[in-house]
């Protein structure tokens, strides 16, 4: 699928419409926040700092993605929400790759005593 089409997909009605299926269905809830949260809680794990929270899900993810599997691009089995967080780490968009930045090279010193 090109760039073109997944355009073209993510602002038709149908998109759309499933996506606000997919939201109500999980309640407006990340679920990999829930999932995170209920394993802690049944380990007896403390969580901590962004850890404890059951953040809001504004995303609709592609378990089996878009581009691999065109097919399944509406299927409910095939979709979870998320919240931004979450999305971005299944994507591998972590804060860390954002904001670290590659040190510039030093140029090289000579010492001259």
């Amino acid at each position: 699928m090109t760039e073109k089409e997944k355009h073209k997909f993510y602002h038709s009605g149908a998109w759309q419409a499933k996506r606000m299926q997919v939201l109500k269905r999980d309640h407006f809830e990340c679920q990999d926040c829930r999932r995170r949260i209920t394993k802690a809680n049944k380990e007896g794990r403390q969580l901590h700092g962004w850890e404890i929270h059951l953040n809001r899900a504004t995303c609709v993810h592609h378990i089996k993605e878009l581009a691999d599997c065109p097919e399944l691009a509406l299927d409910m089995d095939n979709l979870v929400s998320l919240c931004d967080r979450c999305h971005n780490e299944r994507h591998g968009r972590t804060v860390d790759k954002f904001f670290t930045r590659a040190k510039k090279k030093q140029p090289a010193t000579r010492e001259m005593w």
